[in-house]
């Protein structure tokens, strides 16, 4: 007798179990809200059902970046999915994303089903069915997980492409141009430092050939005589951006 009772109870407990996974997995999905830390684990479904408008929906699964979660979603009329609208894949593997169409107001029901070759992820996601306007953007789809990620990954690459920007400009500063990546322009008598003005060469010229850059070193543009201003003693100003361009004397 007692045997029996105890077969009984267990019998119970685990028909409750099933009960209880069934309302569960049973869950009801409300037109552009999404739901969060649902979870699914490996050779196991979670299903959904929806009242939705006619239109053009979408439902998507967006798998926490900590989890290697691959899924696969079927849209159908049923809740035993035999009248089926729509499926985001048909193969092994993650296929988190469909798209179906209602040509009237309907209950449709939605299945999460873990998806891998080997049946073997699982995790937590986030789930929602939307219509065009609703769509979530690249922020919105990430977890709290995922954005201290990218702000993690944000605040040491910032910082790193600002060292390596800063010392490339101060190399190109520090460098002086080779003669092939310079051209030779006159400069007037006040780009001349004082000390230089009353020089002559052994030819009997007078000494206001300057040799510039090819290019502005800030913005990149092309140098000309037509294209600097003169601000100081071999100092010429960019037209096109305004920084400082250094010359230096050229004998000829």
């Amino acid at each position: 007798m007692y045997q029996r009772r105890s077969i009984l109870l267990v019998a119970f407990i685990v028909s409750l179990f099933f009960l209880l996974g069934t309302v569960n997995a049973q869950s009801n999905l409300v037109a552009n809200i999404t739901r969060n830390d649902e979870y699914v684990s490996s050779f196991s479904t979670n299903s959904y059902v929806a009242d939705l408008e006619s239109g053009h929906w979408t439902v998507i699964v967006n798998p926490d970046s900590f989890w290697d979660l691959q899924v696969k979603i079927t849209v159908a009329y049923d809740s035993a999915y035999t009248n089926v609208i729509a499926e985001s894949g048909t193969d092994y593997g993650n296929y988190p994303r469909v798209d179906f169409d209602l040509t009237s107001a309907s209950t449709v029901y939605v299945r999460v089903s873990e998806n891998s070759v080997y049946s073997d992820t699982s995790g937590f996601y986030r789930i929602g069915v939307y219509d065009d306007s609703h769509i979530p953007g690249f922020f919105q789809s990430l977890s709290f997980f995922d954005l201290i990620i990218l702000l993690m990954v944000l605040a040491f690459l910032l910082p790193l492409i600002i060292c390596i920007v800063g010392a490339r400009r101060w190399r190109r500063k520090g460098q002086s141009p080779r003669r092939s990546d310079t051209i030779l322009v006159d400069a007037p008598i006040h780009a001349i430092p004082e000390d230089s003005r009353g020089s002559v060469q052994t030819h009997g010229s007078r000494t206001t050939t300057v040799r510039l850059p090819v290019e502005c070193p800030s913005c990149g543009a092309q140098i000309s005589h037509e294209s600097v201003d003169w601000v100081g003693p071999l100092e010429a100003q960019c037209n096109y951006c305004g920084a400082t361009i250094h010359a230096s004397l050229e004998n000829i």
